[in-house]
């Protein structure tokens, strides 16, 4: 029997109707959940080193962007769970069904939801997350040069790129100072290098006070033969020491842009494995919100004896056991195991697949 076009436009809005309310507690849900998880990394910035709360709000507010893109495919299935659950506990998808509407049409709203939110996935992830991102590693900058001692810890040797070796006994961060400081540095022409002792220093923009110290030279042998003290020497620490590099990442880079980066690299016979595998992941990664659909539509349908809580226990099993082969797969392209293109896809090939099998099987039914 067919339907006239407005009943079915009419259960469209309706089902729609049912997705949307899921849809937008999932994406609260979900980003409060990662927002919790960095607020516990960035209290230690805002009590342990004096950055401000308001620098740190601000880099959470960047930080959204790239939190959405990663919680829209998850929000997605959660909502068809939710939704299909629904209907089916009330026995509205078997009226609808014997009615003589298609499970095949049933599903096409949730089809194009999840296509439109795929697009607009694409579009954050392709125009406002490289910008975010930009944006909030200039917060991290920031706050490096304010207080340019993350990488320096307690009782470890570390290195910059001027070829010194540093160690400090005690970090006092509250009040930016270094106490018992011994500095490697190698001079060049010179087979042993100079080392610099200083009781205590103070840093700042990257500039350490050293004070009460001695600077002591060796000879090929080891044997002392120069020695002299200082009640106050400044040096300055390469910004390298904290890791920082002012060449965009992947996850700063529109696909145009790194489409560029992969090929001058190319050309130049660097390695680009790993560019290649993040490339063809902004195309996929967007597209997971489509996929989750396929196969949230059939598992969802046991809903009518679980109740709602199927929903939660769909989404969270789907969700880890695709990121977990999107993580093995994207690995395996970056290492050279897989072709970029085959890691960056195969993971939405293989659920895809899977999806509509089971779409196939549900709407052939009887």
């Amino acid at each position: 029997m067919v339907k006239p076009a407005f009943t079915l436009r009419l259960i469209d809005r309706y089902i729609l109707s049912e997705l949307l309310g899921p849809f937008f507690i999932g994406i609260l849900g979900f980003v409060m959940v990662m927002v919790t998880d960095l607020l516990f990394t960035y209290t230690d910035m805002i009590i342990n080193r004096g950055v401000p709360l308001l620098a740190v709000l601000r880099l959470l507010l960047f930080k959204l962007p790239y939190i959405l893109v990663m919680t829209f495919p998850v929000s997605v299935l959660f909502a068809t769970a939710m939704a299909l659950g629904r209907l089916s506990k009330d026995n509205e998808i078997t009226a609808l069904r014997t009615s003589g509407i298609n499970f095949f049409r049933l599903s096409a709203p949730i089809i194009i939801f999840s296509l439109v939110i795929s697009l607009g996935s694409f579009f954050i992830n392709e125009k406002l997350v490289p910008y975010a991102n930009n944006v909030s590693d200039e917060i991290i900058r920031n706050i490096i040069y304010r207080n340019p001692l993350p990488q320096v810890k307690e009782d470890v040797f570390f290195k910059d790129a001027q070829n010194r070796y540093y160690y400090v006994n005690k970090v006092d961060t509250r009040n930016n100072k270094l106490y018992d400081v011994l500095i490697y540095e190698f001079v060049r022409g010179e087979a042993v290098p100079r080392v610099i002792f200083a009781a205590s220093a103070d840093y700042k923009n990257l500039a350490w006070d050293l004070q009460a110290g001695r600077v002591s030279k060796f000879d090929a042998q080891g044997r002392l033969n120069y020695e002299a003290t200082f009640d106050q020497m400044k040096i300055f620490v390469n910004e390298d020491l904290m890791n920082f590099t002012a060449a965009k990442t992947p996850e700063q880079m529109s696909s145009t842009e790194l489409k560029a980066r992969i090929t001058s690299s190319g050309r130049s016979g660097r390695a680009v494995l790993e560019m290649a595998t993040d490339y063809y992941m902004k195309f996929s990664v967007p597209l997971t919100c489509f996929i989750f659909a396929l196969v949230g539509i059939p598992l969802s349908l046991p809903a009518v004896r679980s109740g709602r809580t199927w929903g939660v226990t769909l989404s969270i099993v789907v969700m880890f056991t695709f990121y977990v082969f999107a993580s093995v797969f994207r690995s395996l392209g970056r290492g050279g195991v897989l072709d970029p293109l085959l890691a960056a896809w195969l993971p939405q090939f293989i659920f895809g697949t899977f999806g509509l099998a089971l779409l196939l099987r549900e709407g052939l039914k009887k």
